[in-house]
């Protein structure tokens, strides 16, 4: 398999699905060259030597990036080539069509905003070569086929993001320092949100959450937001016009160990995110026990199931958000019933954990795995 991703070793929802995706090519019994267009000599780890997969980086240089995928692609010798992101694939396309009697299968994998809108031109035209599209939520490959009527649904394969393997394995290593790493800054009470704190980023619904707060009869309760970004003095502002500047809290960047603590201590992980192209930060609160609140949006709704494995409110509406926490807050129960079954979908044979992740791609791939 030839697999051209746009980066792997960074932080990010793109990187991590992608780290994710090389992972399991490592768990199944197949060959995998992957060109890395942003990663570079310093930023990927020496491979083992018994790994089945290769990873070149081009440090964010197109050309040098376009000629490798080219020679790849023409030099024959792979099954499958995946292009990991929408706007790799113009890049590539003239290529992809020359591969029409060599045998090559080629697919493109679609996380969300960057396929939502704007799908014209080249790039939709690109689109006809592809043998299947993958799709990380239901909401993404409809946007698609509304914008490309004319292509098959049989090309899109709902193939959705998961807690890898390495993840769980971190997780579970720093778990016992976690428990013990209660911080003393941190509130007794508090609700959590982890997001990217940018300007171009509000609709991940933290102003409607500061909102809600302000809005509680619970004057106890904090909200507590790991994430940076350029809106943060926005935010803080916001929190004082709504006089709750005192019990909202940016912690910034977290380790790992930290972001298990918050995970474990929060009273619920409030997200009402209107952009999600899946959210994978809802599977890494429910491994953690956190009940989750969601807006009824996007990838979101594949992810939360509303009185399953969560809660869902509309997006922008503080009055159902307000209510949606109190529901947590006051009812034991509920939270108790929310949380086992959240963890049914990341444990276990779930939906959402690595393993059926490997599975999903085995089946894509006509590679059989145990």
């Amino acid at each position: 398999m030839l697999l051209l991703v746009t980066q792997v070793f960074a932080d990010g929802g793109i990187q991590r699905f992608n780290k994710t995706l090389l992972t399991a090519c490592e768990r199944l019994p197949l060959e995998c060259d992957v060109l890395s267009l942003a990663d570079s000599d310093r930023t990927i780890p020496r491979r083992l030597p018994e790994s089945n997969t290769n990873v070149r980086g081009f440090g964010r240089d197109k050309i040098r990036f376009a000629w490798a995928a080219a020679r790849a692609i023409l030099g024959g010798g792979y099954d499958v080539v995946i292009v990991g992101h929408v706007h790799m694939l113009s890049m590539v396309a003239g290529i992809l069509a020359l591969r029409a009697f060599s045998g090559l299968k080629a697919m493109l994998v679609t996380h969300g905003v960057e396929v939502w809108t704007g799908l014209k031109g080249l790039r939709r035209r690109s689109l006809a070569a592809l043998d299947r599209i993958l799709c990380v939520s239901d909401y993404t490959r409809l946007m698609i086929h509304q914008q490309a009527p004319e292509l098959d649904g049989a090309r899109f394969a709902l193939f959705p993001n998961a807690l890898s393997e390495s993840w769980v394995a971190r997780q579970a290593a720093s778990e016992a320092t976690a428990l013990a790493n209660t911080g003393p800054e941190l509130p007794q009470r508090f609700i959590l949100a982890v997001a990217r704190l940018m300007r171009h980023d509000r609709t991940k619904g933290i102003v409607t959450v500061i909102e809600a707060l302000s809005m509680l009869e619970d004057r106890e309760l904090h909200y507590v937001i790991a994430g940076n970004g350029d809106d943060v003095d926005f935010l803080r502002q916001h929190a004082a016009r709504h006089n709750v500047a005192d019990r909202v809290h940016f912690l910034g960047t977290v380790s790992d160990t930290r972001l298990i603590d918050l995970y474990r201590r929060c009273r619920a992980f409030v997200l009402p995110s209107g952009q999600e192209g899946f959210g994978i930060v809802f599977l890494e609160a429910m491994y953690f026990g956190a009940p989750v609140i969601a807006a009824r949006e996007k990838g979101a709704v594949d992810v939360v199931q509303h009185g399953s494995t969560g809660l869902l409110v509309g997006f922008g509406d503080v009055i159902a958000l307000k209510d949606a926490i109190d529901r947590v807050l006051l009812d034991a129960s509920l939270r108790e019933r929310l949380r086992e079954r959240a963890q049914l979908t990341v444990t276990g044979r779930g939906e959402f954990t690595f393993d059926a992740f490997v599975a999903r791609l085995g089946a894509l791939l006509d590679v059989p795995h145990d």
